[in-house]
């Protein structure tokens, strides 16, 4: 019975991190159209953004309540509620659209995969489920850019203010449904069958949360008033790295080391997102599976073998690699994104969060729009809305900047912050 029970959460910790993760990257369809105002179609393809700032204090809320019991049965229901209202959600939307009920769903939406996260969060009550449901989150962040473009449904825009009307087509890029419904089953088996105790509760987890996702938007916001300025971006940047650092060092023991992976992740997808997977092919699936299993084997490589430093410094390595000059029409940058994958997933399987809080304030670098932006949610070489402050990307934190230098020197920059900040933080005593 206890085996049965540890593979249903280890199960449970897997899809709802993939699901929760790909709502919150918040892809906007790219067949969709609608007719309306400029200000209401503004309001529509930015609501997703935003409702995943605020899905993810809900997580930071939901974990922070629910950690540190006997029994993670509350913190599983919280997700499996969490997981219903996506389903509901989902299939009222489908072929809605009418203004009104499509934008309130999206802000519905995001919520409803914050609960689910920070319930699963706070269930996770090891290492290795804990790692799951992050290494599961980052490999959404990671292909789900790629996998809505392979349904029909891809992050830019496939519509104007002039576009008539469709039928029968959602908004939003939803986890597709063969995903979605497992993730439903399995963790209704999790709350029916009980659980050990819960994640240990971090005292800072919904502040920390809180304080990176201001930054992030305040930030965003900013560069979003001032287009073209790249002192101004420059120094922005700098402002939510140095933030997010001091955050990492707020949160108890190690667990800031989370904090640190997930900007250096962002900030060498940046670098490694300038041209698709199939820059030599077609998009297919395959394109898909190879990030994902990439992810996985890292994942498993870095939890038997943990050094967060080390992590760090691949990642670090991604993001300096974009000097290079590409000699092979986008094959290094291609390869460049490959690589990001297994690279991605032994920095996570390296860190060491298992108190709920701290996973999610990690997990807030991904999925919230900031200075450093939301890589994940701009399809490689397609307008796609970085700021939900902004139309248009500008600058060096387009996702096709002008000057790919700048970019590089920017991200690179990042990467080796994190490397001397993750070691000041080992050195610090876990107790």
């Amino acid at each position: 019975m206890n085996t049965v029970r540890r593979t249903v959460e280890l199960l449970t910790a897997l899809l709802v991190g993939a699901v929760a993760g790909w709502a919150l990257v918040s892809p906007v369809a790219t067949d969709f159209g609608t007719a309306g105002s400029d200000g209401k179609l503004s309001a529509l393809t930015t609501s997703g953004q935003l409702a995943s700032a605020v899905g993810m204090l809900a997580a930071a809320a939901v974990a922070g309540r629910f950690s540190g019991r006997r029994s993670a049965r509350t913190a599983q229901l919280a997700a499996l509620i969490g997981l219903a209202l996506l389903v509901t959600v989902q299939y009222a939307t489908d072929g809605a659209l009418r203004f009104e009920w499509l934008l309130a769903a999206t802000w519905v939406w995001g919520i409803a995969a914050g609960v689910a996260l920070g319930g699963a969060a706070a269930a996770a009550s090891d290492r290795i489920g804990t790692v799951m449901l992050i290494g599961s989150a980052v490999a959404a962040f990671v292909a789900v850019p790629v996998a809505t473009e392979l349904l029909g449904a891809g992050p830019g825009h496939g519509w104007t203010a002039y576009s008539p009307l469709t039928d029968a087509i959602p908004a939003d890029a939803a986890p597709i449904w063969w995903l979605l419904l497992p993730a439903v089953v399995a963790t209704a088996f999790a709350v029916a069958l009980g659980g050990a105790r819960t994640a240990g509760r971090s005292t800072r987890g919904l502040a920390v949360t809180a304080v990176v996702v201001a930054t992030a938007l305040a930030t965003n916001a900013a560069i979003g008033a001032a287009q073209d300025n790249r002192p101004l971006a420059g120094v922005l940047l700098a402002v939510f790295v140095a933030v997010t650092i001091a955050c990492a060092f707020a949160l108890d023991g190690q667990d800031g080391a989370l904090l640190l992976t997930t900007t250096a992740i962002v900030a060498a997808a940046i670098v490694a997102g300038a041209a698709p997977l199939s820059a030599w092919s077609d998009t297919t699936w395959i394109n898909v599976a190879i990030p994902v299993v990439g992810l996985a084997v890292g994942v498993a490589v870095g939890t038997r073998w943990p050094s967060v430093v080390v992590g760090l410094t691949l990642l670090a390595t991604v993001s300096v690699a974009g000097f290079l000059p590409d000699l092979t029409d986008g094959m290094n940058d291609a390869t460049r994104w490959l690589v990001l994958a297994p690279i991605a997933g032994y920095a996570v399987g390296s860190c060491d969060p298992v108190r709920s809080g701290a996973t999610v304030a990690g997990l807030a670098v991904l999925f919230v729009p900031s200075a450093l932006t939301v890589a994940g949610q701009a399809a490689p070489g397609s307008v796609a809305e970085l700021s939900p402050f902004q139309p248009l990307p500008r600058g060096m934190l387009a996702s096709m900047p002008p000057d790919r230098y700048w970019l590089t020197v920017a991200m690179a920059a990042v990467g080796l912050v994190t490397i001397a900040a993750a070691g000041v933080l080992r050195q610090r005593d876990d107790s």
